[in-house]
């Protein structure tokens, strides 16, 4: 719960200014390297899942709150400057500056999908019963990629 608060905090923008990085540069490496660990960790506990890779609980227990806790970070990423037409070479799509409402939303909705999906980790689930929280996340993490992530 107190990530979940952190989080909701950085996304209204009332945290601490000596929370958010000095200048852009810093914060564009700053996010790109929360999504960047996120992916360390989530997909191999994809492969945990579709049964792609050995089940190792906890390996995937670690993954999971490690996850929650990058998800939590990473809105402190997101901050003026740091645009592809600020000069970066990020993902981050245009619409993410004049939508940043909706973008919110999908990041509150995701936080709280690995604040859940991390929870029931938690609690000794298999991995059969831990498919439809990753399902969740999995698809949360999605909807903000097909919105406000450049492709490849």
């Amino acid at each position: 719960m107190k990530k979940y608060l952190l989080a909701v905090t950085l996304l209204l923008g009332s945290a601490s200014p000596l929370l958010h990085a000095a200048d852009p540069e810093d914060a564009v490496a700053f996010r790109q390297g929360v999504f960047r660990a996120m992916g360390w960790n989530f997909g191999p506990m994809g492969a945990m899942i579709q049964g792609r890779k050995p089940f190792d609980a906890e390996a995937f227990a670690q993954g999971a709150e490690r996850v929650a806790l990058l998800a939590s970070m990473a809105p402190e990423g997101f901050v003026e400057g740091t645009g592809i037409q600020d000069g970066f070479d990020t993902r981050l799509r245009d619409e993410y500056w004049y939508q940043q409402d909706h973008f919110n939303k999908l990041m509150t909705q995701m936080i709280e999908k690995a604040e859940d999906f991390s929870r029931q980790v938690g609690e000794g689930k298999d991995r059969e019963a831990l498919r439809p929280a990753f399902g969740q996340l999995a698809k949360s993490c999605k909807s903000c990629h097909d919105e406000y992530r450049a492709r490849d």
